[in-house]
């Protein structure tokens, strides 16, 4: 039997030949490290982005804007002014929507270009929900509690005043309520305090406090619009508070 079919067959490179491998290798490395760093730094392909832009008119002029209620429009041109007359292709919208997406009342942004010259904006703003006392202060507030901004005191709001410790942590649940229930003496609540992590105080507009019990807060709501439906206008502006804290009874106290 032949055995050299049994043997395996090693091919060496040579020393030199190592070297030689090794040097074309490193300076292949080298070159498209060189030509990463400089699409990376893009200060090439910019400069030829931008000049090809001006020639052609395709630089940033101008942008076009949702309606939005809350948020200033002055803050936005403020933020596109930093890139007007620069390439339509180059505009970071990225970094754009960041600084807008910070603006307080900014829940989500969407941009677009028309890949000539407007930026086209597109603002999802938060819906406030009620307001929230703090330290002598009151702030907007949205679902899930989240504060949006501090309120400017010559305005004339329609949301009820939640304070207390937790009481934004539980104000969906008051207000998910209130809305199911429907009625419209409900909507003249001013006030909803938390007390002692348990439960709800409310005041409302005729001056009239009402104590919630704890786990039973849309039949404490009911009884009162029944009580309240059976008194006429003096007998109410004669009620200091009503204690509903017992679904089976409640104690007036007059003033």
């Amino acid at each position: 039997m032949n055995t050299n079919f049994n043997k395996k067959k090693y091919i060496f490179i040579s020393k030199p030949k190592k070297i030689k491998f090794f040097i074309l290798s490193l300076i292949l490395f080298i070159f498209l490290f060189l030509i990463y760093d400089d699409f990376k730094n893009k200060k090439r392909y910019q400069n030829f982005i931008q000049k090809f832009s001006e020639n052609y008119n395709y630089q940033l002029e101008s942008y076009e804007i949702n309606t939005i209620i809350r948020t200033k429009k002055t803050l936005i041109s403020e933020i596109i002014y930093k890139y007007l007359g620069q390439s339509i292709f180059l505009i970071p919208l990225n970094d754009i929507s960041a600084e807008i997406t910070n603006l307080k009342w900014v829940k989500a942004v969407n941009l677009t270009t028309n890949l000539k010259n407007i930026i086209k904006i597109e603002i999802l703003e938060y819906e406030p929900v009620g307001l929230y006392l703090f330290n002598e202060q009151i702030y907007y507030f949205a679902k899930d509690g989240k504060i949006i901004d501090k309120v400017n005191r010559d305005l004339d709001e329609e949301y009820i005043i939640f304070s207390g410790k937790n009481s934004l942590k539980n104000a969906d649940k008051l207000l998910e309520i209130i809305s199911k229930l429907q009625y419209p003496e409900l909507m003249k609540i001013s006030e909803a305090h938390y007390i002692k992590d348990r439960r709800w105080n409310l005041k409302f507009y005729n001056q009239i406090k009402v104590y919630i019990s704890e786990k039973n807060i849309d039949y404490s709501l009911i009884n009162y619009i029944k009580l309240i439906k059976e008194l006429n206008e003096s007998e109410i502006l004669s009620i200091k508070s009503i204690d509903l804290r017992n679904n089976k009874k409640a104690i007036i106290n007059f003033k």
